[in-house]
């Protein structure tokens, strides 16, 4: 427990019990209230003289003991020594330690889908029955069209199978049929022409022959002119055939050349490359079969998810999931609400294994660790007291509404033992876990305890006199503190010594003293300083940001906001795109809990933020914190 500068509660001392103390005339006058008639001088002189007696001895008896001073008569306690108990006390709600969770598995295409039907809450379930039927209807239509879909694509694929197979016949038919048609065919040009040649050689051998005979006998005068210029042409047309079947010969032999070093390769690679693209087409379309056949059995997987039933060695209580979220939406699970992917709809709890989930104030969250002994009382069993253990203590915060304390709270869980059969989750308890247990120990009241600054005071009676005495404490609970030194057993202390600080000795306040920070520091608080000034100013418009701190310019309208971070240009926003400070309230702009951001829905709360802004309530959902001075032990005088 953190002290105050000065602990001074209002004390109801005996004196005030005392019926001296009231004023004579006061008592006079009460009692001539009531009394009328000729008694009324009598009394009047009974009270005057009751009163002068008793102010004489009074007098005697102040004056005997020489004490002129104001009576002091504080209210005192004892040091004492026993066993010092610390406990931290906190709300909490019971629930099992052993869920099994019943997900939504149905991923929807627009973010969510709805709920037709629900088993009642708290009905007992076996393996197999019936929990919650989900809308299946744009499911089922799409399930019609992936079925169209899956028959085109086994269509494709049969037609690329045709093909890949045409493909390869004609390589083989090209190969074994028709190149060695062509390459037979030259062949036999070839063999014709070499015959053409042997036979145009006999003859030009024939024909030299006869042209030369004719010529040896025209010289004689025996063969006329005419018949040697015939066989003159004879000769001539005889080589002419002889170049001609050369010439044949040449041409068989290159069209050979050809259909074996060109014109093979080239149809082989021709037709093999059909082959190739042929294979890749059939490769494709197998692959888009098997998407679509993915597609087919995912939309029937997702319909057949609709209906959600209890699981294989699964049966408990039915117990409907709720949430509340930061904007201060809470959901439960009903008819007609809209759930998410992967939400939790129902809870199947294991009563015999119960357990409290309390939230601890950041002030008591570090005195609590595993094994510490709890006690836990639940409201609606008339305050029945359960025993149990921490069992496990959450290292982050947990998520808080917009609007809601600035305290910060951590989950602690607490396993109950021997849970009792009327035990049920959701009700709530109020957990007390002992966070200290000390054996003989010193102790006094808190209240005898002053603070200033760091130090800590008690004022102690020594026989007839009172002394200021600093004290060392090793701890405090809400009503004693832990005396680690400067007191001893049976030491008288005033309660409430902040109200007698003129019969203490204090030390005198210790001022607060100027923070040196290193010279790197200064430097480079000096440059973050200079570039700050450098940087223009923004006057766009009115500044938000979360916590109110002013960082960011706020869009003004939601188009805009939606134009600047709306990542994949389907006209709305995520709450992963929007990103902070946005993402902090979405669940709360996002009306309709479809899990998009509409440009209406974000121009409705851009409105309201600067009419929020312009009234003077804070820029962003973080909100302002108050401030507060340290005291430096201002109560003393």
């Amino acid at each position: 427990m953190v002290f105050s500068q000065a602990i001074e509660p209002i004390l109801l001392t005996e004196k005030m019990n005392k019926p001296f103390l009231r004023k004579p005339r006061q008592i006079m006058s009460s009692r001539i209230k009531y009394r009328n008639g000729a008694a009324g001088p009598l009394i009047l002189a009974a009270i005057a003289i009751s009163v002068l007696v008793l102010g004489g001895v009074f007098a005697v008896k102040y004056l005997n003991n020489g004490d002129s001073q104001e009576i002091f008569d504080p209210i005192l306690a004892t040091v004492e020594r026993g066993d010092f108990v610390s406990q931290v006390l906190d709300q909490g709600e019971i629930q099992s330690s052993e869920n099994v969770e019943i997900r939504c598995e149905v991923r929807a295409r627009n973010g969510s889908t709805s709920v037709l039907s629900v088993v009642p809450e708290a009905s007992r379930v076996e393996p197999g029955d019936f929990l919650v039927q989900l809308d299946s209807t744009s499911f089922e239509k799409e399930l019609e069209q992936q079925r169209i879909a899956m028959a085109n694509a086994e269509t494709s694929v049969i037609q690329a199978e045709s093909n890949l197979a045409s493909a390869k016949a004609t390589l083989r038919e090209y190969i074994e049929g028709t190149y060695e048609e062509e390459k037979l065919t030259i062949e036999n040009q070839i063999q014709t022409a070499k015959g053409s040649i042997e036979t145009a050689k006999q003859r030009l051998q024939q024909t030299q022959e006869t042209f030369d005979f004719n010529r040896k006998l025209q010289a004689k005068g025996f063969v006329t002119p005419q018949d040697l210029q015939a066989s003159e042409f004879d000769n001539e047309k005889a080589k002419i055939e002889l170049t001609q079947a050369q010439n044949d010969l040449k041409l068989a032999e290159k069209r050979m050349f050809v259909l074996e070093n060109i014109t093979r390769d080239k149809n082989s690679i021709q037709l093999e490359a059909d082959i190739k693209a042929a294979t890749v087409k059939l490769n494709s379309e197998m692959k888009a079969r098997v998407v679509e056949k993915e597609k087919l059995a995912e939309i029937e997987e997702l319909v057949s998810k609709c209906r959600i039933i209890v699981p294989d060695g699964v049966s408990g209580q039915v117990v409907y999931a709720r949430e509340s979220s930061r904007g201060g939406n809470d959901w439960e699970l009903e008819e007609g609400a809209t759930v998410r992917q992967n939400q939790v709809l129902i809870r199947l709890p294991n009563l015999d294994k119960m357990e409290v989930k309390t939230l601890i104030n950041e002030q008591s969250i570090t005195q609590i660790t595993l094994g510490m002994p709890c006690e836990v009382k639940v409201d609606a069993l008339n305050d029945q007291t359960l025993t149990g253990v921490v069992t496990r203590v959450n290292q982050y915060v947990e998520s808080s509404r917009w609007m809601s304390s600035s305290v910060r709270k951590y989950a602690v869980f607490v396993k109950i033992f021997d849970p009792p059969q009327s035990l049920k989750p959701g009700m709530n308890a109020a957990v007390t876990v002992q966070v200290r247990e000390e054996s003989d120990v010193l102790m006094a009241p808190i209240q005898t305890v002053y603070a200033v600054q760091d130090k800590k005071f008690c004022l102690v009676k020594v026989g007839d006199d009172w002394e200021t005495r600093e004290i060392q404490i090793d701890g405090d609970n809400s009503a004693q503190v832990l005396i680690k030194s400067g007191l001893e057993e049976d030491d008288v202390l005033v309660m409430n010594p902040g109200a007698y600080k003129d019969k203490m000795n204090l030390p005198e306040l210790v001022r607060d003293s100027k923070i040196e920070l290193p010279e790197e520091a200064v430097k480079e608080a000096e440059k973050a300083k200079a570039k700050a000034d450098k940087a223009p100013k923004k006057s766009s418009g009115p500044q938000a940001g979360a916590g109110g701190s002013g960082n960011f310019n706020m869009p003004a309208s939601g188009a805009a906001l939606i134009a600047e971070k709306d990542s994949d240009g389907d006209g709305k926003l995520t709450k992963d795109e929007a990103g902070p400070p946005y993402s902090y309230f979405f669940d709360r702009v996002d009306t309709d809990s479809d899990g998009f951001l509409s440009a209406a829905e974000a121009d409705k709360s851009i409105k309201s933020m600067k009419k929020r802004m312009q009234s003077g309530g804070g820029g962003g959902p973080g909100g302002g914190r108050p401030g507060g001075g340290r005291g430096n032990g201002s109560q003393q005088k």
